[in-house]
């Protein structure tokens, strides 16, 4: 998924004020499975982004950084909370959810004085309680629909604004057509290609639910129906870039843009085959978790690249930090990305091992570390091939039997099925796995694991974190939740969140 941020405010005339200092508007803009390297400001020769490469070359740009999961739910959460999955005890998992017990970037701004607003065109987020940290929410699609709503976004946006320009503002924008299914209109498609390939394979019932077969037939890179599935997804980058292009055209007609801070960012990457996956949500390789980050502020941020690695999780300081506003006052493990010096905002990102974390059960449960030039995989879970497509083509009962026991679930901090070490440096393609070769750094890396593990709660458990998302609960799950006490036959939602408070009361979480 990709994700780009805005940011703007203006002062209000009730409630708190914000600072004047500030950026009179926040806005954050997601585009959803962006990997960074399809960009053109990252070294792409695919003129996918020609809007956001322009934005690029006014920025301040991150050419390291990394979300905290290839998840979309678990790396927003952590966007959000500034915490790593296994930090927050609702963080991880296939049901990951916001942490009742903390104040989120949204809850923080609007202590600010920011009224605030989450609109969305990716369903899996919406099952979450994010949307509530927000004074207005909308979400506009229901399933990944095959036709693009970024325009619809844009549009829900700026009215948005043009409703209260008068007011310091923070949104949250979900774009999200570079995720799969890949199905851009041939306006798009034709951008890089002289016709339409004729027969598209479609991303998750051909390619992800029968990937061993299509690769014993030759499917990869140079092959025609490979090169039409990237291109496709090449297309979408475009599609999504022009409905930036008209946001950022809109905000400038309604005189937003002189006090705005933008800040550009993706929730995680997608796969092709580079270590033998496509999509997302399965690994922990850089094609997953290399994501843009462009921070955009013409008068008080000037241009530069910066090489440090950074994470999606030192967002939520470093904007509470431009906005003049106090830090959070729960532990985070993310850092400002600024300094104030002779009275300018200096991009001065602290060095530090970054940490991934993918706690699906039902797929993989990964760990990354990035330090330096080297990234670390550790996987208590790792599937074979074949049992990732077997997976894919039962995903549903995957997830029900997994949360109902019925299928082995992973210790989150077991014994290790894979774990690789790799110089990026010498090695970008990460293909030679130097683990036996430098002992000395794979227990730095053990250390660092260790050191989170040792400080990070129990989370919260599957059926617990279910019971908030009542959009996903089957008939068949709901007779589990019953049947082991996390429901009463016949509760209502709102009877329902009473319910999970009291849950969580009896097993200490609260």
């Amino acid at each position: 998924m990709m994700a780009v941020i805005f940011v703007f405010a203006a002062a209000s005339d009730e409630g708190p004020v914000v600072p004047d200092a500030s950026p009179r508007h926040i806005v954050i803009v997601l585009v959803d499975a962006l990997r960074a390297d399809h960009l053109g400001c990252y070294g792409y020769t695919r003129n996918t982004s020609p809007f956001i490469d322009t934005l690029a070359a006014d920025s301040v740009l991150f050419e390291r950084a990394y979300s905290q999961s290839s998840f979309t739910v678990e790396s927003t959460l952590s966007l959000f909370s500034g915490m790593y999955p296994s930090s927050n005890p609702w963080g991880g998992g296939q049901y990951a959810n916001t942490n009742p017990e903390v104040k989120d970037l949204a809850q923080l701004l609007a202590a600010g004085g920011y009224h605030t607003a989450y609109f969305s065109t990716n369903p899996t987020l919406d099952y979450t309680a994010l949307h509530k940290s927000f004074d207005e929410h909308a979400f506009l699609a229901k399933t990944f629909d095959k036709k693009s709503q970024s325009l619809k976004l844009t549009e829900k946006a700026l009215n948005f604004m043009k409703e209260h320009t008068g007011r310091s503002t923070f949104m949250y924008l979900h774009y999200v057509s570079p995720h799969t299914p890949y199905t851009p209109p041939d306006e798009y498609y034709l951008r890089f290609a002289p016709e339409v390939y004729p027969e598209p394979l479609d991303a998750i019932d051909d390619v992800r639910a029968h990937l061993d077969t299509l690769l014993a037939e030759g499917f990869g890179p140079g092959e025609a129906r490979f090169e039409d599935l990237m291109l496709r997804y090449d297309a979408e980058i475009a599609q999504d870039d022009d409905a930036i292009k008209a946001l950022f055209e809109g905000l400038k007609a309604l005189g937003t843009l002189e006090d705005t801070l933008l800040v550009f960012v993706a929730d995680h990457g997608e796969e092709f085959l580079e270590h033998g996956s496509v999509e997302h949500a399965w690994s922990l390789f850089s094609e997953s978790i290399h994501v843009p980050l462009l921070f955009w502020m013409p008068k008080r941020l000037a241009p530069a690249r910066i090489a440090t690695p950074v994470a999606l999780v030192d967002l939520l300081p470093s904007l509470l930090e431009l906005a003049g506003l106090p830090p959070a006052q729960h532990a985070v493990d993310g850092a400002p990305l600024f300094q104030r010096e002779n009275d300018a905002w200096v991009p001065k990102p602290k060095e530090k091992p970054i940490i991934a974390e993918l706690l699906n059960p039902v797929r993989n449960v990964v760990r990354a570390v990035v330090e330096g030039e080297y990234l670390y995989i550790a996987a208590p879970k790792w599937l074979t091939l074949e049992e990732r497509v077997s997976v894919s083509q039962h995903i549903a009962d995957a997830r029900s039997e997994t949360l109902r026991g019925l299928r082995p679930s992973p210790h989150p901090w077991g014994p290790l099925q894979y774990e690789a070490l790799f110089n990026r440096k010498k090695d970008p393609a990460e293909k030679e796995n130097i683990l036996e070769v430098l002992p000395e750094l794979r227990d730095r890396m053990h250390d660092i694991l260790n050191a989170l593990r040792e400080r990070c709660p129990d989370q919260v458990p599957d059926p617990v974190k279910i019971v908030r998302i009542p959009n996903v609960i089957t008939h068949d799950i709901r007779m589990f939740l019953e049947e082991k006490g996390y429901l009463k036959p016949e509760s209502t939602p709102e009877e329902q969140a009473v319910e999970t408070e009291e849950t969580l009361r009896s097993l200490g979480y609260f």
